[in-house]
């Protein structure tokens, strides 16, 4: 049984009270003034279903207990001033120029700062009205590393805009933005699954997402496991990547656009069958083939999971875990040193029935399914292997499934 996101975006209320530090670093940067709204948006973990979002594939991801907290007030008419409390780093936007990517000055945008330029101009795109709001941020997200802080933010900014200007969206179009935000403001070629699931994600729940339909599902999470945030503690740009982000995704559409010129009932490769991208291969490159296989084989994993689930076969998802961590290693070409090394020191452990990494892969974070009674012993192994093997330094997490991102109350 499927559903479809016509709801907007739901009120939460958290079992923890309001950080104290983000009350903090507004008045820091506001003094004087209170907040008129708090956001929180949580992280994401991809268990199964990488790379394929784009590809109009299916995905079975949760949401997690670490998020973005953000807390916002009404501010000048053409101005969002922003506050980066855990870089401590301000920056003001111009509502009226963001395509020029600069802050109010003139001077290029940070890094960070492009989500939420991105968000504002996005919903402007949409003929929605967004006014200047003063912003602080925060929150435990690890950046770069596989768990979609960014995707966080920037549902963070689109329902704190929403809560302010008294418009309304559905879910899955706050999702949209969030993912324009990134594909047509930034030039990132990203699916849906991130922003969604930061959305749509139920606390103690996996849930299962049609990219091509939204169409989604939700499956218990098995209560003899947990998630173990396997963190390598280094990030793209340093750990030597093979090929790039956006040239793997482009060899699966090129692929797809090739097939498709002969069937015309091929959009993207999830119309694609296996045997069908063998007949091809001769006509198509090396990386284009591999990088295709993955896909269309990451596609099927996604359906087998979902039975294993059903059924409460933790064993059998943690296979299919492990199989799709070897082909995005060996077909789609992903992996690093760092992230075999981190799945090799994982996998070592009795108690761990697979792993693979989350995100766009090269380097940031493994992500376990582990033995619910052997995760603490999991943690101490796994850290003191990856030290003995790379002599870096490991951070691990559980991660909980956890509630969608909405306004707090």
């Amino acid at each position: 049984m499927t559903e479809t996101s016509k709801s907007t975006y739901s009120m939460y209320t958290s079992p923890t009270s309001l950080p104290r530090p983000l009350l903090d670093a507004f008045r820091r940067a506001y003094p004087g003034h209170s907040p008129d709204v708090f956001v929180r948006a949580p992280g994401r973990i991809n268990l199964l279903g990488g790379h394929v979002d784009m590809h109009d594939g299916f995905v079975i991801n949760i949401a997690i207990n670490r998020e973005i907290w953000l807390a916002a007030a009404y501010g000048a008419a053409d101005l969002v001033r922003i506050y980066a409390a855990d870089l401590d780093e301000s920056t003001v936007l111009p509502l009226k120029r963001l395509d020029e990517k600069q802050d109010v000055v003139g001077n290029d945008l940070p890094r960070w700062a492009h989500y939420p330029a991105g968000v504002a101009w996005a919903l402007q795109r949409r003929g929605l009205k967004v006014n200047g709001i003063d912003v602080a941020f925060l929150g435990d997200v690890v950046m770069r590393a596989g768990l979609s802080s960014s995707a966080a933010v920037e549902e963070a900014f689109a329902i704190a805009w929403q809560a302010l200007e008294y418009w309304q969206l559905e879910r899955a179009e706050l999702a949209q933005v969030g993912r324009e935000a990134e594909r047509d403001y930034m030039g990132i070629g990203t699916g849906i699954q991130d922003q969604f699931t930061c959305l749509h994600a139920r606390e103690g729940q996996v849930i299962w997402l049609d990219c091509r339909t939204l169409e989604h599902t939700y499956l218990p999470f098995p209560p003899s496991a947990r998630v173990v945030v396997c963190d390598t503690n280094t990030r793209p740009e340093l750990a030597g990547s093979k090929g790039s982000y956006n040239g793997r995704a482009q060899d699966c559409h090129d692929t797809a656009h090739t097939i498709g010129l002969v069937d015309r009932q091929v959009k993207t490769l999830r119309d694609v069958p296996l045997s069908r991208l063998e007949d091809f291969e001769p006509v198509l490159t090396a990386d284009q083939f591999r990088r295709s296989r993955h896909v269309i084989t990451e596609i099927a994993r996604t359906h087998d999971a979902v039975e294993a689930l059903q059924q409460g076969d933790v064993a059998a998802f943690g296979r299919l875990m492990n199989e799709s961590y070897w082909s995005a290693r060996d077909d789609y070409g992903s992996s690093s040193d760092v992230l075999d090394a981190m799945w090799s020191a994982a996998t070592q452990h009795a108690g761990c029935f697979g792993a693979r990494y989350s995100g766009g892969g090269e380097a940031g974070a493994i992500v376990a399914l582990v033995d619910v009674a052997e995760v603490e012993d999991f943690i101490t192994c796994t850290i003191a292997r990856y030290e003995q093997s790379t002599g870096l330094t490991a951070t691990l997490f559980v991660a909980e499934p956890a509630e969608g991102a909405g306004v707090f109350m």
